[in-house]
Protein backbone atom coordinates (compact mmCIF):
# COMPACT_ATOMS: atom_id res chain seq x y z
CA UNK A 1 0.00 0.00 0.00
CA UNK A 2 1.71 3.49 -1.20
CA UNK A 3 1.92 6.54 1.32
CA UNK A 4 -0.75 8.42 -1.20
CA UNK A 5 -3.31 5.68 -0.50
CA UNK A 6 -2.91 5.62 3.54
CA UNK A 7 -2.88 9.22 3.28
CA UNK A 8 -6.13 9.20 0.90
CA UNK A 9 -7.40 6.63 3.50
CA UNK A 10 -6.98 8.58 6.44
CA UNK A 11 -8.31 12.03 4.75
CA UNK A 12 -11.12 10.24 4.13
CA UNK A 13 -11.70 8.86 7.65
CA UNK A 14 -11.23 12.41 8.77
CA UNK A 15 -13.78 14.14 6.68
CA UNK A 16 -15.85 11.22 7.09
CA UNK A 17 -16.02 12.32 10.77
CA UNK A 18 -16.12 16.12 10.24
CA UNK A 19 -19.44 15.41 8.24
CA UNK A 20 -21.28 12.99 10.51
CA UNK A 21 -20.35 15.92 13.60
CA UNK A 22 -21.43 19.03 11.36
CA UNK A 23 -24.67 17.27 10.59
CA UNK A 24 -25.31 16.04 14.22
CA UNK A 25 -24.76 19.56 15.25
CA UNK A 26 -27.32 21.10 12.39
CA UNK A 27 -30.23 18.16 13.45
CA UNK A 28 -29.36 19.21 16.85
CA UNK A 29 -29.67 22.83 15.97
CA UNK A 30 -32.78 22.51 13.98
CA UNK A 31 -34.17 20.10 16.76
CA UNK A 32 -33.33 23.39 19.60
CA UNK A 33 -33.74 26.65 17.49
CA UNK A 34 -36.42 25.75 14.11
CA UNK A 35 -37.08 27.93 11.36
CA UNK A 36 -39.79 30.68 10.75
CA UNK A 37 -43.49 29.23 10.74
CA UNK A 38 -42.80 28.81 6.77
CA UNK A 39 -40.87 25.74 8.02
CA UNK A 40 -37.57 26.75 6.53
CA UNK A 41 -34.69 26.61 8.29
CA UNK A 42 -32.29 29.04 9.99
CA UNK A 43 -29.17 29.93 7.83
CA UNK A 44 -26.77 27.73 10.97
CA UNK A 45 -28.50 24.96 10.32
CA UNK A 46 -29.03 25.07 6.14
CA UNK A 47 -25.02 25.90 6.38
CA UNK A 48 -24.43 23.00 8.64
CA UNK A 49 -26.40 20.54 6.42
CA UNK A 50 -24.84 22.08 3.58
CA UNK A 51 -20.96 21.63 4.85
CA UNK A 52 -21.64 17.79 6.16
CA UNK A 53 -23.10 16.71 2.58
CA UNK A 54 -20.00 18.56 0.68
CA UNK A 55 -17.53 17.14 2.84
CA UNK A 56 -18.82 14.02 2.34
CA UNK A 57 -18.90 14.45 -1.51
CA UNK A 58 -15.40 15.43 -0.86
CA UNK A 59 -14.49 12.40 1.16
CA UNK A 60 -15.60 10.14 -1.59
CA UNK A 61 -13.56 11.78 -3.87
CA UNK A 62 -10.23 10.25 -1.92
CA UNK A 63 -11.51 6.89 -3.76
CA UNK A 64 -10.48 8.27 -7.16
CA UNK A 65 -6.79 8.97 -5.65
CA UNK A 66 -6.87 5.42 -4.51
CA UNK A 67 -7.71 4.14 -7.56
CA UNK A 68 -5.54 5.82 -9.88
CA UNK A 69 -2.34 3.57 -10.80
CA UNK A 70 0.31 5.06 -9.48
CA UNK A 71 3.49 6.01 -12.28
CA UNK A 72 6.65 4.86 -11.09
CA UNK A 73 9.77 5.14 -12.83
Amino acid sequence: MSDAVILAASVKTTLLEIAKQAGALGTGLQNAAPGDKSGTPNNSVSYLLSIADSLAKIANECDKISATPSKTS
